[in-house]
């Protein structure tokens, strides 16, 4: 990969390091929040049945597949990061840019919050332990929990925090405003 050509503040505006400080700052403080309030794997019903409050502890990757693997998670997460953080500086012209901030906000999110472990009822304490998991909590935060078809792969839609939200909304506008014709007439 190339170093980018375009100047940084031209590609990540103030305006967008300011909008993933805040997506950053709005997922770990309510996790911060939901740990303090709930006991692990509480469940507090908002909508009856359909949503739910649960918190919960994601160790593994995307969907809460692979549990058990914090540090592969974080190093996955991090090259992650990395990765987007310079395509989105050499192919600026990609997608709608706030899509692009989305995903950053959440990546961030997820990321911060693996160095951290978890004490329900209590908060947060830094300190990265992997060799402990399930005494000390060092999965990423999830509390939104809803209810999904029983025919469709879950039970449950697996539950997800705001960093999941930031980097599910902006994917989905990132593929609705991407310039596909490109794509496609290098095809031909």
């Amino acid at each position: 990969m190339k170093f980018p050509e375009k100047p940084f503040l031209s590609v990540y505006k103030p305006s967008y390091i300011v909008f993933v400080l805040f997506g950053l700052a709005l997922d770990l403080i309510s996790k911060f929040v939901i740990i303090q309030k709930m006991q692990a794997y509480e469940s507090i019903p908002i909508l009856g049945d359909f949503f739910r409050l649960s918190l919960t502890f994601n160790t593994g990757f995307v969907f809460g597949l692979f549990q058990n693997n914090a540090l592969p998670s974080l190093f996955a997460t991090g090259f992650a990061i990395i990765f987007l953080f310079f395509y989105r500086w050499t192919n600026s012209e990609l997608g709608n840019p706030w899509g692009w901030n989305l995903v950053m906000a959440g990546a961030f999110g997820n990321f911060f919050d693996k160095f951290f472990v978890k004490i329900p009822g209590e908060g947060f304490r830094f300190g990265f332990s992997p060799e402990r998991p399930g005494i000390e909590f060092i999965g990423v935060v999830d509390f939104l929990d809803f209810e999904w078809p029983d025919f469709l792969l879950f039970e449950r839609w697996p539950a997800f925090n705001v960093a999941d939200s930031c980097v599910s909304i902006g994917i989905v506008i990132l593929l609705l405003t991407m310039d596909w014709k490109e794509e496609e007439s290098s095809r031909s």
